[in-house]
């Protein structure tokens, strides 16, 4: 038999190992390419977690509260899809109340009684940064007559009779009022002739000015702080302003234009917080003791308020049976005509609008929508750096007028800081309100109202 050499065969056998090496590497690296990752995948949760994915339901869900708006005249509630107006929600404090929920007494139909929701909702422009100062633009038409003068017993703000002239033959007293969810029900604002509401910073909430003339409830309130708006409209009522506090550059403002102004920081005596509700929505006055201290410190005296016309005639206008103002959930708006009242009743959040002091659902002979342009100011007014916004309310701009269930449509015109709003039509005639008491809404222009 024949005999490999031991060298032989060692040399053999290295030769094997070393090509069994060699494979064994190769089978390794294939794997590493195509079947095991370098590093293990992150369980599922994780990813689900830091890499949402927003179904359509979530966004329909995260935008129906703030939607945006076109302009249109179609008296009809719109339907384009919603886009959120602002990236960042502001959520009021939550507060004890232990007021009675208010219950309806509206005459109204009972269709009405359980008002949804508007389909519309409200989108502010594109907002230019700067001062509370801006240039007035003016509708292509201006009025063709003057303001109408009224008899020392006419209410200017009203147009109706008053036997005693010395109620309208004083100055006007405009309370401002908080309007967030703990602040309602609110005392007293069913007396006043006129109410004036307005957008607050990042456009979340609105609030409200109140004009008392005639009327002087014992109880107003709550009251909330100053904002541009009221430099803008005082001047109109030759009137002073019942407040709490401002922020530093509305402050300013109010010196530099020399208001006579009652706010609980510098008038002891006209404030009290009730226990019916939480701070900050708990501040009062009375204001027969404000009318008192007015005499006491020479600040009463007669004004004289033009600009509004007023006839118990209606001029010709569409039908508008309820209309829905897309203001913010926390304060979204609806109007609906109670025929046999003669009147609209206010509707916030669905339910009825009701004044403290007598349970019973507000209701105004005419709702003006006023259309003006509205951007964000340099005042900071709250510790997010907030700014209040400005609205452009000299100068003219689209106006709707309801009243005996229809609106009419037409412009609002103000040329002068010292007088009232001249509402008209193509023409430049006078549009006239409805005697009685009114609520100015004041929106920005890409603002759309479903009416029915």
């Amino acid at each position: 038999m024949h005999h490999t050499p031991v060298s032989s065969r060692l040399r053999l056998l290295f030769l094997a190992v070393a090509v069994a090496l060699v494979a064994l590497v190769g089978c390794n690296q294939a794997g590493t390419l195509t079947a095991e990752p370098a590093e293990p995948t992150p369980p599922t949760e994780k990813v689900v977690v830091s890499l949402p994915s927003p179904t359509p339901t979530q966004s329909t869900a995260t935008f129906t509260a703030e939607p945006t708006a076109i302009p249109t005249s179609t008296p009809l509630p719109p339907t384009n899809t919603p886009t959120r107006m602002t990236t960042r929600t502001r959520t009021p404090t939550a507060t004890r109340t232990t007021a009675p929920s208010p219950q309806p007494t509206t005459t109204a139909t009972a269709a009405a009684t359980a008002i949804p929701k508007p389909t519309a909702a409200p989108a502010a422009p594109p907002p230019p940064s700067g001062s509370v100062n801006y240039q007035p633009e003016f509708p292509p038409v201006s009025p063709a007559s003057e303001p109408p003068a009224f008899d020392d017993h006419t209410n200017p703000l009203s147009g109706q009779h008053v036997d005693d002239a010395g109620r309208v033959r004083r100055r006007a007293v405009l309370v401002r009022y908080g309007n967030d969810p703990q602040a309602r029900p609110h005392a007293g604002i069913a007396q006043a002739e006129l109410v004036m509401e307005d957008l607050m910073e990042a456009y979340w909430i609105t609030r409200l000015t109140a004009v008392f003339l005639e009327n002087t409830p014992e109880q107003v309130g709550p009251l909330r702080s100053a904002r541009p708006v009221n430099i803008e409209m005082l001047p109109a009522f030759d009137g002073m302003l019942v407040y709490s506090g401002a922020s530093i550059g509305v402050t300013q403002l109010l010196a530099q234009n020399h208001f006579d102004l009652i706010d609980e920081r510098n008038q002891n005596g006209l404030f009290y917080r009730s226990s019916q509700k939480s701070s900050p929505h708990n501040l009062y006055t009375n204001l027969v003791a404000v009318r008192e201290r007015l005499r006491a410190v020479g600040w009463e005296r007669p004004s004289n308020i033009r600009g509004f016309t007023f006839s118990d005639t209606p001029p010709a206008g569409q039908p508008a049976n309820r209309v829905d103002i897309p203001l913010p959930s926390s304060s979204v708006v609806a109007w609906t005509w109670d025929g046999p009242a003669g009147v609209y009743r206010r509707w916030v959040q669905g339910k009825p609008y009701t004044d403290a002091l007598t349970g019973e659902q507000v209701g105004c002979a005419n709702v003006i929508v006023i259309y003006a342009k509205h951007w964000k100011t340099d005042i900071v007014e709250d510790s997010l750096g907030s700014r209040a916004i400005g609205i452009a309310l000299k100068g003219g701009e689209r106006v709707q007028i309801f009243r005996d269930g229809q609106v009419i449509e037409g412009y609002w015109w103000r040329k002068d800081a010292n007088q009232l709003f001249q509402f008209i039509d193509q023409a430049g005639n006078p549009i006239p309100l409805k005697p009685g008491h009114s609520w100015m809404q004041f929106v920005p222009t890409t603002y759309q109202l479903g009416i029915q």
